[in-house]
């Protein structure tokens, strides 16, 4: 079996719960709870994928979309929503077009998930997700290591 793909997880630390019962099996994640410590490994550490949560560091998934476009442009990046939040779909809706505008590959509603079917299913379904939002293994390739 081939060497499981690196993520970046710039969530909250209950996001993150989440995020590695679900991810686990397939990703090796890199946990990240603040913009610097996010934006280090992804200069310092062989990262194939960002997963980035609405909630990061006090909801700055946008800031951090930025900073992992000017540091690593070809990057794929995913946005979520892991935990509850009480904005609206219609806000959601424009978060995630928003994001993609942007360079988000995704926005997948984890939470919504969750409320829906169940954790079982969630945590199924969003790992279904993000693996076909991401290019295929092979068409992956890891940026340089110390790039700026």
């Amino acid at each position: 079996m081939s060497a499981k793909r690196r993520l970046l997880a710039a969530v909250t630390a209950m996001g993150y719960v989440h995020a590695r019962r679900a991810l686990h099996e397939r990703f090796e994640l890199v946990p990240a709870f603040s913009l610097s410590q996010a934006t280090a490994s992804l200069r310092n550490s062989d990262i194939d994928a960002v997963l980035c949560s609405i909630h990061f560091d006090d909801s700055r998934m946008f800031d951090m979309l930025h900073e992992a476009k000017r540091i690593a442009p070809q990057l794929p990046f995913v946005c979520c929503r892991i935990l509850h939040s009480d904005l609206t779909a219609p806000v959601l809706q424009g978060m995630a077009h928003a994001a993609q505008l942007q360079g988000a590959l995704a926005f997948i509603d984890y939470n919504e998930l969750h409320r829906q079917h169940g954790f079982a299913e969630a945590d199924r379904m969003f790992l279904e997700r993000l693996l076909s939002a991401l290019p295929p293994e092979s068409d992956v390739s890891r940026p340089a290591a110390g790039r700026s």
